[in-house]
């Protein structure tokens, strides 16, 4: 992993309002250059630094956008879920939208780097605590970088759950120490979590098509993405076994898990129990 990718949003931390900007032009089929979406919505920019561009790169990690660059030149597309987001909440206002980005900017691989790093190596669940210190060394060894440099790849990190977009989640605290807070299912996010369970499955065992619940708890992290405990993670499984989305065989040991519904199923589905 190449350390500049940890530096993508140049110390600026996403702002909703940018994001749902550039979702509207990315339903465009937009292309063009950075001053000229800065023109378009808002979004300041300069020559050297700006916010347009990290902007771009929150949103494709978010999962709502793609995008390809050439001289300057970005071409805007919008993902499937992207499609829907807009739709249904262009402002990026609700409580499911904003869990929904969360997972996304968290996923390995695909995700923003330090928001996969903490979420799925340097959390240790939300009974236990992390310091700051000792979330820098093991930074530092992760990325082979300097103390300083964590402080400036992970600072955006702390202030979108502490004063910024996901701070509403309540989903840490994070002064000298960082706990990640336990959380409730939530009935309203039953396709949320369906739709988190199948994306992230089908990238980490993309030729299965039965896990073990040990994978779904080790493997894809389920519980800490969402701060969910094993007894809500089992409740949640149960109803998405009801809604035919999974089925679960309990007669096996360990107990494993079947897909029976295609993520793109699932799409259309992910703000239709919203109240």
């Amino acid at each position: 992993m190449a350390n500049s990718t940890l530096f993508f949003h140049e110390t600026f931390q996403p702002e909703l309002g940018y994001i749902s900007k550039l979702l509207e032009l990315g339903a465009e089929g937009f292309s063009g250059d950075k001053y000229k979406i800065s023109e378009l919505t808002g979004i300041p920019t300069g020559k050297e630094k700006g916010k347009v561009e990290p902007h771009i790169r929150y949103a494709k990690y978010m999962g709502l956008l793609d995008y390809s660059v050439t001289r300057g030149v970005y071409d805007l597309s919008l993902t499937k879920i992207g499609e829907e987001v807009l739709q249904q909440d262009k402002y990026l206002h609700e409580s499911l939208t904003l869990w929904l980005l969360h997972y996304f900017i968290s996923r390995r691989e695909l995700g923003a780097p330090q928001w996969g790093f903490l979420v799925h190596k340097a959390n240790k669940g939300f009974a236990t605590e992390l310091t700051s210190d000792f979330l820098s060394s093991l930074a530092q060894k992760e990325f082979d970088i300097s103390s300083a440099e964590v402080t400036k790849a992970f600072g955006v990190v702390k202030n979108s759950y502490m004063s910024g977009c996901f701070s509403n989640l309540y989903y840490l605290e994070w002064d000298e120490k960082i706990v990640f807070e336990e959380q409730r299912e939530q009935i309203e996010f039953e396709y949320l979590y369906a739709y988190a369970l199948i994306d992230s499955w089908e990238r980490m065992f993309p030729d299965k098509k039965e896990i073990t619940l040990s994978e779904v708890l080790e493997d894809l992290s389920f519980g800490k993405v969402f701060g969910l405990n094993d007894e809500d993670i089992d409740s949640v499984l149960s109803t998405l076994e009801e809604r035919r989305i999974i089925s679960i065989n309990r007669q096996l040991f360990p107990i494993t898990i079947v897909r029976t519904m295609e993520l793109e199923e699932i799409i259309g589905l992910v703000y239709s129990v919203l109240m």
